[in-house]
C-alpha cells in the first residue's frame, strides 16, 4: 500500500467499509484481512465491513446510520445504550472513518462483483498484494486531521473516486459538519452536488445535480464563472451524528436494557426507498434552506419520500452548523463507469509515471509473453494472459482473458471472462460482451443499448423476444440490461470466441443467432451472485506474484 506523505494524526478507532450484501461483505473482509496481515492498516484499531440490512439497498445515509449503530453495539456491552446522551458520550471519544463501498456497480459491469473500491488500479508498487483503489484511497483519508478534542469525529466518504489533494491544508475543527468542495465549471458541477457558499465558510444552499441554469439562479456561480462541486467527503462531530440518529432511530425498553432501533415507520422508509446522504440529508442544510426548497430539491433529484417524512427530516436537520472548505488544489478521478475506468486509469498511470508518456493502452495485472503483444489506443487490459496479438480498436476493456490466438476487438467493444458456477453448482465461465457506453441501469423502453445498438434493435436482429431475456414477472421498469440474460456460460475459457459476433449482429449467421437462443445464459445481476470471488482475486494474485520485476504494475 502506498504510504501517504502527510503526517499521521491520532489513530482511527474504526475503519468501516459498507457493502451491499452479506456476500459482498465477506469478500471485502477477506481483502481487508490480507492487508491487515501485511501490516498495511496499522493506523486503524478496528476494521469492520457493514452490509446493508437484509441485502436491501438502504442508501448512503441509511448505511451511515446502520454503521454508527453497529459501533455503539460494539462499544456498549449487551446493547445497553441508556439514552442518546450516553450514545453521544461514546461517540465523543471515537474517530470513525466510514467509506461507502456498497452497491451493484451496474455502470461498471466487469467489476460489479468485487465492488468499485477493489478495482485493480495502475501504480508502481512492491506490495505482495495487487493494488486496488482501496490501497490508494484509504491512505489518503488516514492522515486527516482530528476534529476538536473530546467532540468525536465521523468522516464519511465515497469509495468510487480517488481524490488527490494536500491533506495538511484541511481544517476539520469547526463544530457541526465540515463539507469539502472544489471549484469547477458549472457544466462539470451539474453531475454532482453543488454548494452555494455563504460568508466566512458558511453554506447557504446545497443543490443536488443542478442544471447550469439552476446553479446560476441559486447564486452558485461566482464572478469567475465557477461553481463549488461537492467532493462527497464530510466530517461531523458526535453531536451532529446524534442529531442525525435521532431523526431515524430510537431507544426502546428491553429486558436487558434500552435497545437502539429504527423509529416507527422509518425502517420501512429506509428499506423501501433508501435514504441518500447527499440528497435527503445535505439538501436540508444551509442558512437559506427552507422546507419548500428542500422538498423541491430532493424531488428533482429522484426522491420519492412522502411529504410528511420530508418535513420531519427537514425539521430535524435544518439549523445544523455547516462549515464549507473549498480546496485550492485538488483533482479527482472517478471509476464509476466503464468509460471512466479507461480514462481515469490512463490518467492515474500517467500521474505515477509507470509507462512512457503517450501510451494510451493500459495493461495491468497481466502477462504478455511469447508471441503476445497489445496494440491499439485508449483501452484497459487487466487480468489477462496474452501469448498472441491482441488488437484493440479503441475505447476497449478486456478483463480476465486468455489470448492464445490473435484477437481483434472493434472500437468500443468490452469483454470480460469470469469463473463461477451455474444454477446447478457446476463450474463454468461467464462471457460478458458490451459496449463502453452501454447503460446497464437504463430500461429497454427508455432506449438502453447493448453492444452499442439499441437493445430492442439488437433483439430484433437476433430474433430474441422479451421473454427470452427477462422473466415474465419482471416489471417493465426492471427490464434493464443488468437483468437481461445476455451473457452466455461456457465450460471452457477459450470458448468465449464463439460470442464475438455479438459485437456486430448485422453480420451474424443464422446458426450463431440460434446458438444464442439455446445457450445457457445469465444476467449480470445473476453473475454478481454466481461469480467466484476467490477465483477472481486468486487470478490477480497469481499474475501479480509472477511479474518479472519486483516493482509491479
Amino acid at each position: 500500500m502506498p504510504v501517504s506523505s502527510a503526517k499521521m494524526t491520532q489513530p482511527w478507532d474504526y475503519l468501516i467499509l459498507t457493502a451491499a450484501s452479506a456476500q459482498q461483505a465477506a469478500a471485502y473482509e477477506d481483502q481487508i484481512r490480507l492487508r491487515r496481515e501485511a501490516g498495511e492498516l496499522s493506523h486503524v484499531r478496528h476494521s469492520l465491513v457493514v452490509a446493508d440490512i437484509d441485502d436491501k439497498r438502504i442508501g448512503s445515509a441509511g448505511s451511515t446510520l446502520h454503521c454508527l449503530a453497529q459501533v455503539l453495539r460494539r462499544e456498549v456491552p449487551h446493547d445497553e445504550v441508556g439514552d442518546f446522551e450516553q450514545a453521544s458520550s461514546v461517540l465523543r471519544r471515537l474517530r470513525i472513518l466510514i467509506v461507502h463501498a456498497g452497491g451493484d456497480s451496474r455502470r461498471l459491469p466487469a467489476y460489479s462483483h468485487c465492488g468499485k473500491i477493489f478495482i485493480p488500479v495502475p501504480t508502481a508498487s512492491t506490495s505482495q498484494i495487487p493494488v486496488t483503489l482501496f490501497d490508494l484511497l484509504i491512505p489518503m483519508f488516514l492522515p486527516f486531521p482530528d476534529s476538536l478534542r473530546g467532540e468525536g469525529q465521523i468522516v464519511v466518504a465515497s469509495g468510487d473516486a480517488l481524490l488527490q489533494f494536500e491533506v495538511s491544508d484541511l481544517d476539520l475543527a469547526a463544530p457541526g459538519i465540515t463539507l469539502l468542495g472544489l471549484l469547477a465549471s458549472p457544466q462539470e458541477a451539474a453531475h454532482h452536488g453543488v454548494f452555494c457558499a455563504g460568508s466566512e465558510g458558511s453554506l447557504r444552499l446545497y443543490l443536488q445535480k443542478p442544471s447550469v441554469d439552476a446553479q446560476i439562479n441559486a447564486g452558485a456561480v461566482n464572478n469567475a464563472g465557477q461553481s463549488i462541486l461537492d467532493l462527497g467527503v464530510m466530517s461531523m462531530d458526535a453531536s451532529t451524528a446524534i442529531r442525525l440518529m435521532r431523526a431515524f432511530l430510537e431507544l426502546t425498553p428491553a429486558a436487558c436494557g434500552p435497545t437502539l432501533q429504527w423509529r416507527a415507520g422509518m425502517r420501512d422508509v429506509v428499506m423501501t426507498h433508501g435514504i441518500d446522504l447527499y440528497r435527503e440529508i445535505c439538501c436540508a442544510l444551509g442558512t437559506d434552506a427552507t422546507l419548500a426548497s428542500y422538498s423541491e430539491g430532493v424531488r428533482a433529484s429522484g426522491s420519492r419520500l412522502d411529504p410528511a417524512i420530508l418535513q420531519e427530516l427537514f425539521e430535524a436537520l435544518s439549523g445544523v452548523h455547516v462549515h464549507l472548505q473549498v480546496l485550492g488544489d485538488c483533482s479527482f478521478l472517478h471509476f464509476g463507469t466503464t468509460r471512466q475506468l479507461i480514462t481515469s486509469g490512463i490518467a492515474l498511470r500517467a500521474n505515477h509515471q509507470v509507462v512512457p508518456t503517450g501510451t494510451s493502452v493500459l495493461v495491468l495485472n497481466s502477462q504478455v509473453h511469447g508471441q503476445g503483444r497489445v496494440s491499439g489506443h485508449h483501452a484497459w487490459v487487466e487480468g489477462c494472459c496474452i501469448s498472441a496479438p491482441l488488437v484493440l480498436g479503441g475505447d476497449n476493456v478486456a478483463v480476465g482473458l486468455d489470448v492464445l490466438e490473435p484477437l481483434v476487438l472493434p472500437p468500443g467493444a468490452c469483454l470480460d471472462l469470469s469463473a463461477g458456477t451455474d444454477r446447478n453448482g457446476k463450474s463454468i465461465w461467464f462471457a460478458r460482451c458490451c459496449d463502453v457506453d452501454d447503460n446497464y441501469k437504463q430500461t429497454a423502453a427508455a432506449g438502453a443499448t447493448f453492444c452499442g445498438k439499441p437493445l430492442f434493435e439488437w433483439m430484433r436482429v437476433v430474433g430474441v423476444s422479451a421473454s427470452d431475456l427477462w422473466p415474465p414477472e419482471l416489471s417493465e421498469r426492471d427490464r434493464t440490461l443488468w437483468n437481461a440474460r445476455v451473457c452466455p456460460a461456457e465450460a471452457e475459457h477459450l470458448s468465449f470466441r464463439r460470442w464475438l459476433w455479438m459485437f456486430d449482429v448485422e453480420r451474424a449467421t443464422p446458426e450463431q443467432k440460434r446458438s444464442f437462443l439455446v445457450a445457457d445464459r445469465y444476467s449480470s445481476s445473476q453473475i454478481a451472485l454466481l461469480l467466484s470471488q476467490s477465483a477472481f482475486h486468486m487470478r490477480r494474485s497469481m499474475l501479480w506474484s509472477t511479474a518479472s520485476s519486483p516493482v509491479k504494475v
